[in-house]
């Protein structure tokens, strides 16, 4: 540029001339060099070309307004929504925009951007109302930089070429592209809103992109790009459900493969991404395919050095173990839990003092990686006992080692180590030789003795699967969660691990899914910051069953598959990946699949877990073919041998064996369901293996009556598994299981009528008409109805119209107790949400006249400890606050509460679960989505139902979205007639038809009473 090169700052002066074309030749070419590196002047030029554009635009706009002579024309078409002016004028703001720059300008230019965005409100606004022009469906070519500013594959035609990948590697957020205004009002003009969105996504405007996104019909490029603006905003599953529907309807889709690569990476899926990286690669597209490559060869490169690097050390640990040749600095730090079982392991089987001595250098290694000197100290120590009394122990540890010592001798063996006081290998012993968890006391006491942390915090594993083994699940629970601080105190990362992985896996088994998930996301953390293969994809099998629990298909089987990967030889884990997936699809009801995956599983030497019996109990009566019964039965037999499975998995089992008998002998297999449901009642709660039992075993009964036509056995088992009375009129109950369906009513009369359909074949189903128009007449003179949905349906909207009083019913029966004076109402409202969350604030809640006892907690009071303290006593309950689905914090939705010293704001489910609210309240959640349910496999899980189980005597909530203005008059106006003497189901009633007479659309049809 040395035509400018002295020129200094005046140089930035030139942008108008370069604009105008007013520069000589020379000039203009020095210029355009300039232009290349300097931001403020592309910034400038930007907007003097936007502002000469869109001035062109008005001009012409002016005299397309001028009067013209009147002819016909075409129908007008609505006009596509854009964004409104105020948006448009901001957007012009803070984001001009070049094609050639793909760059965020942070620059103010108070008065042209205030010209820019007058004009642009101005085009924007005739653009909408113009007719979208010939041709809008021919893809527009978008005037793009030389490199992509963003990894994601874009579907949109004019954007879907390849162009290197560009990044700087400033750390600040992703550079954007700027497509220009103009363009944007073109594409407006022709009504192609895919290249609208497109546009938006390229500015980094996600929220725009999904709403012109949404507007179109669902197709492989349209659904593609939606996962490109979840996979921007963080909403990894959404995204992976999107283009997992893609490719199955085309399995070729090449964004969408390589979308689903970039979500796998980011999920930390790195197999499973650089798989679908390589079909990317397989398309030999131009450019794309050649940075597929790159990307399958990075991540499998990755992964197998991680894998080399754990091998090395395996490999080497043993030869240490064996001839007592050290490990290497390097080898320690790569994988620094194995090098420490494998020290261990040395010293156990070490003939002589000078073995030992010879482990001092990787006890260094290890203590400067955990810290202390623990390790430098246990091997001087050792180096000092009596060899010719240890090293003959040491040989017959050895054996153990190979598992040449059966069990006789392995007695023996303990017993010469207690007595000789070798108690460091006594710690080795017992587990190797099978004595854990059953000689927990012994291991413990050993572990204090010898003082190493290592050990004491697998005493305490060891005593939570003892604790486990005898279905004592509290005490696990404590015995974990107590035992958690001190691991990490002490950073003994690998045990930590363990801890959080048994704590996942507890959870899961509890179906405490949020907390699970936590625990197997820390676990997950801690393996692969200490590079251990084996735990981590134990935690992924975990992440993949707790994504099947919440009915996150998609993130199951990427989870599952990845796990499968990871250890392609390892036989339990090749059993667990068929069985895992071949149940998922039997949850899609998918059974032609689900059957494949049974099939193919591997002969290897494990044995098929009761997850098999499952998927082919369900099989033998939805697609049976010969011999599926016997199959099962000979499976849980094998199964079911002496002190394998602990109580409630042995009742699962039980109720297995129920299942498939059904379809032999009736008598038979109800006789083994009923045996189940009482068994089951006779372990605690926190059983839920057991309650899982009990709650299957009544869905086969009730679904077993409902097919026989026996409405009226089927309505008692509704009310009995509930503890609930069984009413003798108005009373509903729903069940839908699988492929089957059934409706049974007792009509206003007491009749008894009914529906029974087993040709279920999709997972959706249209609640507002599942009850048929039979039950319905019977229901409709009720003054009100009892519904006894079991766990899919239990607190959906709409089930019955909303005509008539009706409430879901769950749980005994709570009676308020005697009153004296005035009700003592309990109001949360005016709640200082955390800043973190953007909630709005709602508006005051303005109480009705009636002389109560009124407890108002508000402002910083309303925190979830005061709010569950001042339950206890209430009459009443009345919360305005704002509802949320946040499945870190819980399954259910919770109430958005002040926050208290700890951070905690959350009012959830499982804390109102274990209050006892002495005055059974009427409860009303004026939130959104409080009444939302978590569909579980043994019980509906929500807010409303934990206010039941803590005696509440009804609950009013709605499982949608509540209009804030609305929402106080509405629930006021309820409370008011439940005073008058209303029972809850016909207050809500009454004021839904008042409501939904102003507006047939009003969500107080989405209003759900349970009691």
């Amino acid at each position: 540029m040395s035509g400018m090169s002295g020129m200094g700052d005046e140089i930035h002066d030139l942008v108008h001339a370069f604009a105008d074309g007013e520069l000589e030749p020379a000039e203009a070419e020095a210029f355009r060099e300039h232009l290349g590196t300097c931001e403020q002047c592309q910034a400038e030029l930007d907007d003097i070309l936007q502002l000469q554009a869109l001035s062109g635009r008005l001009a012409s706009m002016e005299a397309k307004q001028a009067p013209a002579p009147v002819e016909a024309t075409a129908p007008v078409q609505p006009p596509a929504p854009v964004q409104a002016p105020a948006q448009a004028a901001r957007h012009a703001e803070d984001a001009p925009s070049r094609a050639f720059r793909p760059a965020w300008s942070r620059r103010r230019r108070a008065g042209l951007s205030v010209l820019v965005g007058g004009a642009l409100a101005a085009a924007f606004a005739f653009a909408v109302l113009r007719t979208p022009g010939p041709g809008s469906n021919v893809p527009e070519a978008l005037a793009l930089a030389p490199t992509r500013s963003m990894e994601a594959r874009l579907s949109y035609g004019g954007a879907s070429d390849w162009r290197p990948y560009g990044v700087k590697r400033s750390g600040s957020e992703r550079a954007l592209e700027m497509v220009p205004l103009e363009t944007q009002a073109r594409l407006e003009k022709k009504g192609d809103l895919h290249g609208l969105a497109t546009t938006f996504v390229l500015r980094g405007e996600k929220d725009q992109a999904a709403e012109y996104l949404s507007k179109l019909p669902s197709s492989p490029d349209v659904d593609s790009d939606r996962a490109v603006v979840a996979l921007s905003k963080g909403a990894l599953e959404e995204a992976l459900i999107l283009l997992e529907g893609v490719l199955e309807k085309a399995p070729n889709h090449a964004p969408a493969l390589w979308n689903q690569g970039l979500v796998l990476r980011e999920l930390g899926l790195d197999l499973l991404a650089a798989e679908s990286f390589g079909k990317v690669a397989a398309l030999n597209e131009p450019g794309w395919s050649n940075e597929a490559r790159e990307y399958k060869a990075l991540l499998e490169r990755q992964g197998q050095e991680r894998h080399n690097r754990w091998k090395a050390v395996w490999d080497a640990g043993k030869l240490m173990a064996e001839q007592g040749t050290p490990l290497t600095d390097s080898q320690v730090r790569d994988a620094p839990p194995m090098a420490r079982r494998y020290l261990y392991l040395a010293a156990w089987s070490a003939p002589s003092a000078e073995r030992i001595r010879a482990l001092l250098p990787v006890a260094r290694a290890l203590d400067a990686h955990y810290g202390g000197t623990v390790l430098v100290s246990y091997v001087e120590r050792t180096a000092k006992r009596d060899f010719s009394k240890r090293a003959p122990m040491a040989a017959t540890f050895s054996q153990v080692l190979a598992g040449k010592v059966d069990a006789s001798a392995g007695e023996a063996f303990v017993r010469q180590l207690q007595a000789a006081g070798e108690q460091d290998i006594l710690l080795g012993a017992l587990p190797l030789l099978n004595m854990l968890p059953a000689r927990v006391e012994l291991y413990e006491a050993t572990a204090r003795a010898v003082g190493d942390p290592w050990f004491v915090m697998n005493a305490q594993l060891q005593r939570a699967r003892a604790q486990l083994a005898a279905s004592e699940l509290g005490q696990v629970e404590a015995t974990l969660r107590a035992a958690v601080s001190p691991c990490e105190q002490q950073r003994l990362d690998y045990r930590c691990a363990e801890l959080e992985q048994m704590l996942a896996e507890l959870y899961t088994s509890e179906h405490r899914l949020s907390e699970a998930r936590q625990h197997a996301r820390q676990g997950l953390a801690w393996a692969k910051q200490v590079n251990d293969a084996g735990i981590e994809v134990r935690l992924l099998q975990n992440l993949g069953q707790i994504a099947r629990f919440q009915k996150g298909f998609t993130l199951s089987r990427a989870y599952t598959r990845e796990a499968a990967l990871r250890e392609p030889e390892y036989c339990p884990s090749q059993i667990h990946a068929h069985e895992s997936l071949a149940i998922v699809r039997m949850f899609e009801l998918r059974t032609a699949d689900a059957r494949e995956e049974l099939e193919t599983l591997p002969r290897c030497g494990a044995e098929p877990t009761l997850v098999s019996a499952f998927v082919l109990a369900d099989l033998a009566r939805i697609d049976p073919k010969p011999g599926d019964v016997e199959k099962v039965l000979a499976m849980l037999d094998r199964l079911r041998a002496p002190g394998t499975l602990r109580a409630g998995v042995k009742l699962m089992a039980d109720h297995l064996e129920g299942r498939v008998r059904l379809l032999q002998d009736r008598a038979a297999g109800q006789r083994i369901l009923r045996e189940v449901i009482t068994a089951s009642e006779k372990l605690p709660r926190e059983e839920t293996a057991a309650q899982k039992a009990r709650a299957a075993s009544y869905s086969m009964l009730i679904l077993d009556a409902g097919k026989a036509g026996e409405y009226g056995p089927a309505l008692d088992l509704f009310t009995q598994e509930v503890n609930a009375p069984s009413p003798s009129r108005c009373m509903l109950g729903v069940e839908l299981a699988f492929e089957r369906t059934l409706v049974a009513a007792r009509g206003a009369a007491g009749e008894l009528v009914g529906a029974y359909d087993a040709d279920r074949s999709t997972l959706d189903f249209d609640v507002e008409k599942l009850v048929p128009e039979p039950v319905l007449a019977a229901l409709r003179p009720c003054e009100q109805v009892q519904v006894f949905a079991r766990y899919p349906l239990h607190g959906r909207a709409g089930l019955l119209p909303p005509s008539i009083a009706w409430s879901y019913r769950w749980g005994p029966e709570h009676k308020a107790p005697a009153m004296a004076g005035q009700p003592r109402r309990l109001v949360i409202s005016d709640v200082e949400a955390p800043a973190s969350l953007g909630l709005p604030r709602l508006s005051p809640w303005v109480p009705t006249q009636e002389a109560t006892s009124r407890i108002v907690l508000s402002g910083a009071q309303a925190t979830p400890s005061r709010v569950l303290a001042e339950m206890v006593d209430a009459d009443e309950i009345d919360v305005h606050a704002h509802g949320l689905v946040n499945l870190g914090l819980s399954d259910a939705s919770l109430i958005v509460l002040s926050p208290q010293p700890d951070g905690q704001y959350a009012l959830l489910a499982g804390e109102v679960r274990r209050q006892h609210l002495k005055r059974a309240p009427v409860v009303v959640l004026a939130s959104c989505r409080a009444a939302q349910t978590v569909p579980y496999l043994h019980e509906p899980w929500s807010l409303p139902t934990s206010f039941l189980d803590a005696g509440a005597r009804a609950v009013i909530a709605s499982p949608t979205d509540i209009p804030d203005a609305e929402a106080g008059p509405f629930f006021e106006a309820v409370r008011a007639r439940l005073r008058a003497g209303e029972p809850p189901a016909v207050a809500v009633r009454n004021e839904r038809l008042a409501a939904l007479a102003r507006d047939p659309q009003s969500w107080a049809r989405t209003v759900v009473i349970f009691e």
